[in-house]
């Protein structure tokens, strides 16, 4: 088991196996002589091919957790999950001194650390994140987000996790849509920070060795400017926004905004990676006009907008602040690249 270094308050773990071992003891420890009450929170299919074995670890030590399942696919990650484990926390009369465990992908971790930082002042919660994008984006995001109104991560809050654990073995059974997720984070890392970090995701690299050459290129981003890390939202969210989180994934439509973000003479390099991972190269099922409008109506009430892109002469990523006009003009020259 590794102790990733990273700039956070928060303590981060790497092994193999370790999410079934190293929990309860953890927990114990930091509990010293009392026993606490554990909520465990997860998803429907994560439960159900991990949660026995995770139990396991609490009940050999004599505690019986209580699971608590809800649904953190994109597009129902809003309040009513929220306030099912709001609900559960009162009924268990849950303490701050009691723990709160997220056992799934993203969703999960937001909709628990949105609970976490406004439940009785703020409670313990542990992250055991069961994909690849959120082992390096969703633990180290210093926000939860939820969906409002049909509108992606639109509420947000403070959270601090007290430890999370990264362990390589949920990644076995993640499906390939929701594995999208994971590549297009790895990809934005590496246009941003390296190539080289492209590597890990063909296996060439031991995880723990892969996760911590993501963290330190993430550190190294966010020192530059951290709005780096949001390099081809805008085109993303209007993808996921038109197609109401149905025809593509988060991280499909991530990916293809990346595509189109990049100088001609990395697209077709690119590309060949795409279809070795099994992303989508062009958008379809609509029209430029389409997306034009749902980037208009995103862009309604502001009044510029902050696009990333290569500066032309260091060749270096930077943030341009555009008021709405210009940026549009940029957008749609990068949909132009990637739509049928």
């Amino acid at each position: 088991m590794d102790k990733l270094e990273i700039n956070r308050p928060a303590d981060y773990y790497c092994g193999n196996g370790i999410a079934f071992e190293v929990v309860a003891p953890f927990i114990v420890r930091k509990s010293g002589d009392n026993t606490p009450k554990i909520i465990i929170c997860s998803d429907r299919e994560v439960s159900g091919y991990y949660y026995n074995r995770f139990e396991e670890q609490f009940l050999k030590l004599g505690i019986k957790p209580v699971l608590v399942s809800v649904d953190a696919r994109t597009k129902n990650k809003g309040l009513v999950s929220a306030d099912q484990l709001f609900k559960a926390l009162v009924d268990f009369d849950f303490r701050s001194e009691d723990w709160l465990i997220a056992l799934g992908g993203g969703g999960v971790i937001d909709i628990c650390g949105f609970v976490a930082a406004i439940f009785n002042g703020g409670i313990n919660l542990l992250a055991v994140p069961t994909t690849l994008n959120s082992m390096i984006e969703s633990v180290l995001s210093s926000k939860a987000y939820l969906n409002s109104s049909g509108h992606k991560n639109e509420i947000s809050v403070e959270i601090t996790p007290s430890v999370s654990v990264l362990d390589p073995l949920f990644l076995n059974t993640v499906p390939p849509k929701v594995r999208s997720n994971g590549y297009a984070s790895v990809i934005r890392l590496a246009l941003l920070y390296d190539l080289d970090l492209l590597t890990g995701i063909e296996g060439k690299k031991d995880f723990r060795v892969f996760v911590n050459d993501l963290y330190k290129a993430r550190v190294a981003i966010e020192d530059k400017d951290p709005l780096l890390l949001t390099l081809g939202d805008e085109l993303a969210l209007s993808i996921e926004n038109y197609f109401r989180f149905m025809n593509y994934s988060e991280g499909e439509a991530l990916a293809l905004s990346l595509l189109a973000s990049v100088k001609e003479s990395k697209r077709e390099p690119l590309k060949k990676i795409y279809a070795a991972l099994g992303l989508p190269v062009k958008l379809e099922g609509c029209t430029e006009k389409m997306i034009v409008k749902t980037l208009n109506d995103q862009f309604e009430h502001k009044g510029s907008v902050k696009i990333k892109m290569v500066d032309l002469d260091g060749g270096k990523w930077n943030v341009f602040d555009y008021d709405i006009e210009e940026a549009m003009k940029v957008l749609q020259s990068r949909l132009k690249r990637i739509i049928e």
